[in-house]
């Protein structure tokens, strides 16, 4: 006979919230959990970086939502992309499973997300016409650099980064390092949209 105590049973529970974005006159709908990045909805530098650059994208371009978080920014992009695709990228496990989930419930075909240590772990080989980015400027300068330099490697000649930033830290000094120029797009209740188009090939340059 066993006389050991029975060990309680433990149940592990996700609490999900909700929140809708209206886009175009579509409705996109999100779920969301407490402690990844807009658990609440989307914040103002995100609003804005979707007004500044959604109005860019055409439909065949192929775009990375680089911290993708839940899928706000790439499955908005998506919605645009009706002959491209979208890539979106996060290293927060939680945030990726939702931002599948958010693909699935909005009915998006046309894109992909990667859990990525930012952008190592994408195929080889993709390159992109625009990458968009609310960067986690909590995490350091290093970590921004990262985010800068991988997104002008996987840029197409003549391709953009955008990036949001709620100050300008040294996101700004990076970009012009990287691209050699960067502008302001747009400004908007303590928010910056910055943007780094890579230089084109010239006839002739090696």
């Amino acid at each position: 006979m066993n006389d050991q105590p029975k060990r309680p049973r433990t149940h592990r529970t996700r609490e999900y919230g909700r929140f809708v974005l209206e886009l175009d006159g579509r409705t996109l709908s999100f779920r969301t959990q407490s402690g990844v990045f807009s658990q609440y909805g989307p914040d103002e530098g995100t609003l804005l970086l979707l007004d500044v650059a959604l109005p860019r994208i055409k439909p065949h371009m192929t775009v990375l939502d680089l911290g993708a978080g839940v899928g706000i920014i790439g499955i908005a992009a998506a919605t645009r992309t009706t002959r491209g695709e979208v890539w979106m990228v996060d290293v927060d496990v939680r945030a990726t499973r939702l931002a599948q989930e958010n693909v699935q419930l909005n009915g998006i075909e046309n894109a992909h997300v990667v859990l990525s240590d930012i952008t190592l772990d994408l195929p080889e080989r993709l390159r992109f016409d625009l990458v968009l980015s609310n960067p986690p400027t909590h995490s350091g300068k290093e970590v921004l650099q990262s985010f800068v330099g991988e997104a002008f490697d996987l840029l197409r000649p003549g391709g953009s980064l955008f990036v949001v930033v709620n100050r300008l830290l040294s996101v700004k000094d990076m970009m012009q390092e990287a691209f050699g120029h960067v502008e302001q797009m747009e400004r908007r209740k303590g928010f910056i949209v910055l943007r780094a188009e890579k230089e084109r090939r010239t006839a002739g340059a090696e």
